[in-house]
């Protein structure tokens, strides 16, 4: 019997995940996701720790690091969550009520078709490594946690095909779980009439407001103290322990009079999400709307942003593209040329954005 090296193992558990062992291994976040997806098949419902434990145990004596490669499955995981093929969901108890506990489950087999006909792929498929037939398997795209298809040509019925294999299909709507498309002046409306109703708050210690007067362009140079500030306005403010918490404040002459902590009770996203979202409607109903460019590279255009988005609006572009590096703007993903006018729609519709269409002079956008 001849002993295998660690070489050679990863490429077994590569081919044995679908995946192409000649460019991926045990170690990078396609070949992570592909375990996770596996192990989630068969051990879900369970808690984060547990699956982790599924793919980074076997991996001891595979990898020169570790600790470092459960740090890389933590956050391929935390992705996938995000992402849909796994579900966050609290425990039930006996009584049907939810418990403190949190578990994760398998999301089963699903896609989302984009205007273009691309499809993302998500889920979990429940008794086998995938539902699809060896043909179709051969074609998916994987980049990172993400598995896309593309129709070979513009007939070919990739809807009909999925359904009939018994994959449920998703609305981008369903899957990203944004909230709906409305004027920025209704989602300003909406917090300013929370803001009305709490009682005064005249004491907020470390407060930093992002300033609607400062150019779009530069986020960090938004951020400012509260000096002669009067209005409404984002801000972030100091806790004894842990980062500071996102909140809606109204001030008057820079003294504090009142203010709502973000998220929302009962709200299904970050604190950071609601704020940023949130702004992007104030600069929406001041005629300075935040911006975004398209710029070509090669058989793809690469769209740049200069402020920071929802997690919903980066899991779309997750899905569609890569983020790549780009100088003067705040984050950047290469992207398909057939998914841009469906992004261009997004942008304006859903955030409120304007498209930059001539070159930006001076300084570049910063955190």
């Amino acid at each position: 019997m001849r002993r295998l090296t660690a070489e050679e193992v990863h490429a077994q558990k590569i081919r044995e995940l679908g995946l192409d062992p000649e460019a991926l291994d045990l170690t990078t976040p396609e070949g992570l996701a592909g375990a996770l997806r596996r192990a989630a098949s068969y051990l879900c419902p369970c808690s984060s720790a547990t699956l982790v434990r599924a793919v980074v145990d076997p991996l001891r004596g595979l990898v020169p690091d570790l600790e470092k490669a459960k740090e890389l499955v933590q956050e391929t995981l935390e992705a996938m969550i995000s992402h849909g093929d796994i579900l966050e969901q609290p425990e039930l108890q006996e009584d049907g009520s939810p418990s403190a506990r949190v578990l994760l489950y398998a999301a089963p087999a699903s896609f989302v078709v984009r205007q273009s006909g691309l499809v993302v792929l998500l889920g979990v498929a429940a008794d086998q490594l995938s539902p699809l037939p060896s043909e179709l398997e051969r074609r998916i795209q994987y980049l990172g946690h993400v598995r896309r298809l593309s129709p070979l040509s513009g007939t070919e019925d990739l809807r009909g095909e999925l359904r009939e294999l018994g994959l449920f299909e998703l609305t981008s709507d369903a899957w990203l779980k944004g909230p709906k498309p409305s004027a920025a002046s209704l989602a300003v409306a909406a917090s300013d009439q929370a803001l009305d109703v709490v009682p005064p708050s005249r004491d907020i210690p470390g407060l930093q407001l992002l300033d609607p007067a400062k150019p779009v362009r530069y986020y960090r140079g938004r951020w400012t103290e509260p000096k002669a500030h009067t209005g409404r306005f984002i801000a972030r403010r100091q806790q004894a322990y842990g980062a500071d918490l996102w909140c809606y404040v109204q001030l008057t002459n820079g003294q504090p009079e009142r203010m709502i902590d973000f998220p929302k009770r009962g709200s299904r996203w970050r604190g950071c999400d609601e704020a940023w979202h949130l702004q992007m409607a104030i600069d929406a109903q001041r005629d300075s709307p935040q911006r975004f460019r398209v710029t070509s590279s090669g058989d793809a255009v690469v769209l740049e942003f200069f402020s920071p988005a929802p997690a919903w609006a980066r899991r779309r572009w997750d899905a569609i593209g890569e983020p790549v590096p780009s100088a003067g703007s705040l984050f950047a993903y290469r992207i398909p040329k057939t998914e841009i006018e469906e992004e261009r729609r997004f942008a304006s519709e859903a955030l409120w954005l304007e498209e930059i269409t001539t070159g930006l002079k001076g300084r570049g956008a910063e955190r």
